[in-house]
């Protein structure tokens, strides 16, 4: 008898339906017909399917002569899975390709394209990103749910005495407030809830976005863009967005320095309000990136300065195979709790290797992974936030120098907890690990 092939992981889930980015929808279907005769395409949608039902943001592809090594990223972790020999690999990349409107037969240079997934209900984006390397060709394939899995500030670990704190000053007239997350630490996503949080149906809310660089929609936010064929500058978009007084400036990423002074000026003025987004590994670190941009505006940032909100993402333990432990006195004193305040802390369950997993007697005896984490131990992520409200000593301290550390310290004077404290609370609502914490706060 011939013996069963091995049934691959594309093969044991639904495969996604593609969408191709195409206008017209008659070029866009036959570009699907045209792909289903491949033998890739079954494999493509299988592979796909199969790292969405794993939860998987990214999967990273690795060609090389023999094989094509395949690894996903589930929670911020990358996890290694079983490679696919070249033939399958090669057949999934070609009609992937295809897909995205890149030029299959270029193995060497720098490609990227997007593509759209469906599976039952749920909508995707896929961008893959191409490129030769020494050893063959690395791909990543980024995968972004359409709808934001978030709706409230809850809903991400806030505490709910910092929502109240933080709608305070998403909704108090006359100042700004800055957003920052590290690269890829989920900034868009924090972003977009905290305008959720603000007060949108009573006042105007207006956003200068990048033609090429859309955001997402949010309800009762007004996108305005600048570039491409608009034939605008964003200068010239703020002076016209201006004319209707809305109440509150949205930059999606650092303005240029004529529609900053711009939009101070009317915040000034007539007591509105400026959000601002941008990259930066803390709080502090975000409000001295944007002072330092802007030397000749730095009085009236510093002077309107509302807020500041940081965030790192840290992986949420499984609520159904958490494991409780009790702290030692020594650990406590550590964190900063005081004795007895905190009865148990938890860790995650990792089913030891299959070697060790074996009865009284020796014999072999599995454990049956969390149906709900798959053996993580952990499911989803939440994150852990720092709101910094500057007083009057770090405004002052602000005009006088960058050192971070000499800005935190004056924070600190002035009672901001800062995020290693939010994190150590984190803990202690049983959310995250400690080595979850040692993990995410060891980057670099």
């Amino acid at each position: 008898m011939a013996q069963q092939e091995e049934i691959q992981l594309w093969q044991t889930v639904e495969p996604v339906e593609f969408t191709p980015r195409i206008d017209d929808a008659m070029e866009a279907q036959s570009l699907l017909i045209s792909t289903r005769q491949g033998p890739g395409y079954a494999i493509a949608g299988g592979q796909l399917g199969h790292a969405i039902f794993s939860r998987a943001t990214h999967v990273l592809m690795d060609f090389s002569q023999q094989a094509c090594a395949l690894r996903y990223q589930v929670d911020g972790n990358w996890e290694q899975l079983p490679p696919l020999d070249r033939e399958t690999g090669d057949a999934m990349l070609y009609t992937l390709k295809q897909l995205c409107q890149l030029n299959p037969a270029d193995r060497r240079s720098a490609q990227t394209g997007k593509l759209g997934l469906k599976v039952a209900k749920e909508k995707y984006g896929l961008t893959l990103q191409s490129q030769g390397v020494q050893t063959g060709e690395r791909v990543l394939a980024r995968i972004e749910a359409e709808k934001v899995p978030f709706e409230k500030l809850p809903d991400l670990g806030m505490r709910d005495k910092m929502v109240a704190t933080l709608k305070d000053k998403l909704n108090e007239g006359g100042n700004i407030v800055l957003v920052t997350a590290p690269k890829g630490d989920g900034l868009t996503t924090t972003w977009i809830t905290a305008m959720n949080a603000a007060d949108r149906f009573i006042r105007d809310f207006q956003s200068l976005e990048r033609q090429d660089l859309p955001e997402p929609e949010i309800i009762n936010v007004n996108p305005n863009f600048f570039g491409g064929d608009t034939e605008l500058t964003q200068f010239e978009l703020a002076k016209k967005i201006l004319l209707k007084e809305p109440d509150v400036l949205m930059f999606p990423e650092l303005p240029d320095n004529e529609t900053f002074e711009l939009a101070l000026e009317h915040v000034g003025k007539h007591q509105k309000q400026i959000y601002i987004r941008c990259v930066a590994d803390s709080a502090i670190e975000g409000l001295a990136q944007v002072i330092s941009q802007y030397p000749s505006l730095a009085k009236e940032i510093v002077k309107h300065m509302g807020a500041i909100l940081s965030q790192r993402l840290v992986r949420r333990l499984c609520d159904n195979c958490k494991l409780g432990y009790e702290p030692t006195p020594q650990m406590l004193k550590q964190l900063g709790i005081p004795a007895g305040r905190v009865g148990l802390l938890y860790q995650p369950f990792i089913p030891p290797p299959p070697e060790q997993q074996v009865d009284e007697n020796g014999r072999p005896a599995p454990i049956t992974p969390c149906h709900i984490c798959g053996g993580r131990g952990y499911f989803g992520r939440i994150a852990v936030f720092d709101l910094l409200t500057p007083g009057d000593q770090l405004k002052a301290a602000l005009l006088k120098t960058r050192d971070i550390n000499q800005l935190t310290q004056v924070a600190r004077s002035e009672g901001q907890r800062g995020i290693q404290a939010e994190a150590i609370l984190a803990v202690v609502r049983g959310l995250t690990s400690l080595d979850e914490l040692k993990r995410v706060f060891a980057k670099k």
